[in-house]
């Protein structure tokens, strides 16, 4: 229902004002009322003036009681139509109404009023009268037909929701093809803009978030049935249907993101860096220059890599879209990995060297501070600080690091290698020497008469700790047989009767060799008959007594030489078998001792991890001993671990 002003109310209106002056008319009549006795004469006499409507009157005066009251029904039927029109909406009614009050209305007028045509009017007048009742059904029949009636409304109303509903559907492909179009590689750049692609997914989904409210109030709408409700709404709808843009909030997303890709392209690629495992930059300007320029699609010519941000802002710039930058970017991310690929296989090569070399050098430092002999200083001063020229030490060792690490930053990858493979080799050989330097206490002590030098030991190392080992041992006399590559050893304040050994593989500790010569001599000064007629089986050889077989003296005293013997097995070994076998007689005279093989058998045996079994057939040259791996270990490992774990515990 409308209760607002509108044309068919003030028609139905305006047809009803001769119908209600016809009405007081009748009641007046009905009633034996004159305009001077109701009081009417200020109001009548001004309209009786006038020379039609003062016949009209007479005529009307003199009609019947029975034409009195259907002017009554006139009116009624008039008031009858505002009702259906203005209170019910029902237009069946208020068209059957309104022409039942025009028709009755039309005739009643020219029956009743039809001798005013014989009387002296003036024809205009008469003309004017006359047009009253046609105007006035034409007014109430078009007071019905111009009403806004509810289901025309709605109607009207559907009508207008479809449309807006179609607009909704084509601003809504609209939009989806821009983004597509756009937007194309949006995913491939989240890494270098991630913010700007989080904006552009959210700003997206805001938008359609918004066109699917517009059709959820259009869904709704359409369910109404209150005609003048559904015509607001729907005004609404449109006025926020209008406000929405695809292409203002594509342009709007798209600068943004813009704005944030820029920033982000050059962040990221502004400068090409990589950093080694040491927390240094390599100098790539020193790269092969397939590693120093990069090829970007749909782009001439190779683009240096620390200018490649600044053509990516440039092709992001030009791009309709973001599927070429993305192209460009994801071009540089592969070169970038293949660089980096190609530095870390060479940094591989010189950390694996760089590692061992400071390991070894580790490994060497510690076994001197723990060396227990008179010219320990000079053996610091020589493997550790590298006071000789001719002999490298820890410190040469780290220096080679060092510089192996200088020119693989430079990206100078082949000099580095060699730099760092020299230290490798140098602390190898200062802990091969080391070991050999420790195991020379026992030999002396044990009055061997030559020590072999092993290969591992270089000849300037012997040659420079010779002068030392003189000076530490006043009672003997060393020399170097670099023919032979031994030591000689000369006792010359020993006793004639004392003898002498080449060996010591039967000697267990350096006191019980004094002990068993002092014994020796006295035997040999007290029952010379009866050393002279023992037998071969019997006889006083050293070590050959049960005692001294049984007795065998704690690792911790013989370190070095068990440690230089597993050093020495790993030289040799090889990973092919899980069964090892080593010949004693290969070891240095101050090693192959049993006191030195049976504690690394015992050890070893311990090793239940690392080996199945250890056995060790004879403790004297030229025995052998087995090593048998455990299932999945290799024997370098086995022995590397071994010698590892015989140094912890016992150093």
């Amino acid at each position: 229902m409308s209760t607002e002003p509108n044309g068919s109310t003030v028609a139905w209106g305006a047809a009803g004002v001769p119908l209600l002056v016809a009405l007081v008319q009748t009641l007046l009549a009905l009633f034996g009322y004159s305009t001077s006795s109701a009081g009417l004469e200020p109001v009548a006499d001004p309209i009786l003036s006038v020379p039609v409507l003062f016949q009209a009157a007479v005529v009307f005066k003199d009609s019947s009681a029975l034409v009195m009251a259907l002017f009554l029904l006139i009116v009624a039927a008039w008031a009858a139509q505002g009702v259906a029109m203005l209170l019910f909406d029902h237009r069946e009614a208020a068209y059957g109404t309104a022409t039942l009050s025009a028709v009755l209305f039309f005739a009643l007028f020219f029956g009743v009023y039809a001798p005013l045509l014989s009387r002296d009017v003036p024809a205009l007048q008469l003309a004017g009268f006359f047009a009253v009742p046609v105007v006035a059904a034409a007014l109430q029949l078009y007071a019905v037909r111009s009403y806004r009636w509810n289901d025309v409304v709605l109607e009207e109303t559907s009508g207008e929701l479809g449309r807006l509903k179609t607009e909704l559907d084509d601003l809504r492909s609209t939009f989806e093809a821009g983004y597509e179009s756009r937007f194309d590689g949006l995913d491939d750049l989240e890494t270098v803009a991630p913010e700007g692609t989080k904006a552009v997914r959210e700003g997206a989904a805001s938008f359609r978030d918004r066109l699917d409210d517009v059709e959820a109030d259009i869904a709704e709408c359409q369910r109404l049935t209150d005609g003048e409700e559904a015509r607001t709404r729907r005004a609404a709808i449109e006025e926020r249907l209008e406000s929405l843009s695809a292409e203002r909030r594509l342009d709007e997303l798209d600068e943004e993101f813009a704005r944030r890709l820029t920033s982000g392209l050059r962040t990221e690629f502004g400068k090409t860096t990589v950093r080694s495992r040491y927390g240094d930059e390599y100098s790539l300007v020193n790269l092969p220059t397939r590693f120093r320029e990069v090829s970007l699609p749909n782009r001439d010519g190779g683009v240096h890599i620390d200018h490649v941000a600044d053509e990516l802002v440039a092709l992001a710039d030009e791009s309709d879209t973001y599927a070429e930058v993305a192209a460009a970017v994801d071009a540089v991310d592969q070169h970038r990995s293949d660089l980096r690929t190609y530095v870390d296989e060479h940094e591989s090569a010189v950390a694996d060297a760089v590692e061992r070399a400071e390991q070894q050098a580790s490994t060497a430092e510690s076994q001197v501070d723990s060396l227990d002999v008179p010219f320990a200083d000079r053996v610091a001063d020589v493997f550790v600080d590298g006071r000789d020229a001719d002999a490298g030490g820890v410190r040469s060792v780290r220096t080679g690091v060092e510089e192996a690490k200088e020119a693989l930053h430079d990206c100078r990858f082949e000099e580095a290698e060699d730099r760092a493979e020299e230290a490798a080799t140098l602390a190898a050989r200062l802990v091969s020497a080391v070991e050999f330097v420790g195991s020379l206490r026992a030999s002396i002590d044990n009055r061997h008469e030559s020590v072999s030098v092993p290969s591992g030991v270089a000849d300037e190392y012997v040659e420079t700790l010779l002068p030392a080992i003189q000076a530490g041992y006043d009672d003997v006399s060393v020399t170097y047989d670099d023919a032979a590559r031994a030591l000689r050893f000369d006792y010359p304040a020993a006793s004639a009767s004392t003898p002498t050994r080449s060996t010591d593989s039967d000697a267990g500790s350096g006191d019980a060799a004094d002990d068993a010569d002092s014994a020796r001599s006295t035997d040999s000064s007290s029952s010379s008959s009866s050393s002279a007629s023992a037998s071969p089986s019997t006889s006083s050889t050293p070590g050959s007594s049960p005692s001294s077989r049984e007795r065998v003296p704690p690792p911790e005293e013989v370190v070095d030489e068990v440690l230089y013997a597993l050093r020495d097995f790993q030289r040799d070994v090889d990973d092919d078998g899980d069964v090892v076998q080593y010949n004693v007689e290969a070891l240095p005279e101050s090693v192959a001792t049993r006191p030195v093989l049976v504690n690394l058998e015992r050890f070893a045996s311990r090793q239940s991890d690392l080996f199945d079994a250890v056995d060790l057939q004879s403790p004297e040259p030229p025995g052998f001993i087995e090593f048998t791996t455990a299932d999945g270990v290799s024997a370098s490992r086995a022995l590397e671990r071994t010698h590892q774990r015989f140094r912890e515990k016992y150093t």
